[in-house]
């Protein structure tokens, strides 16, 4: 068994994890604690372990320039 977890230090921990959220699986998935987003993958193939951390990065840095651009509204 492969297993892996990111931590991540943001004060947008919270909201990062709640945008991921909704693609948790049993298998991988976000949560946050104390401003850390963690993301976790547990899984047997390598494969599917790669793809996976690089589908939440991905995402990650989606998420960041949409935090920034709000930041930079002021929403």
């Amino acid at each position: 068994m492969l297993f892996a977890r990111v931590k991540i230090e943001s004060d947008n921990a919270e909201l990062i994890h709640l945008s991921l959220k909704p693609d948790d699986m049993n298998w991988c998935y976000t949560y946050a604690k104390d401003g850390i987003l963690f993301i976790e993958v547990k899984t047997e193939k390598m494969g599917a372990m790669i793809n996976a951390l690089e589908d939440y990065f991905i995402n990650l840095k989606a998420l960041q320039s949409v935090i920034n651009a709000l930041n930079e509204l002021k929403l």
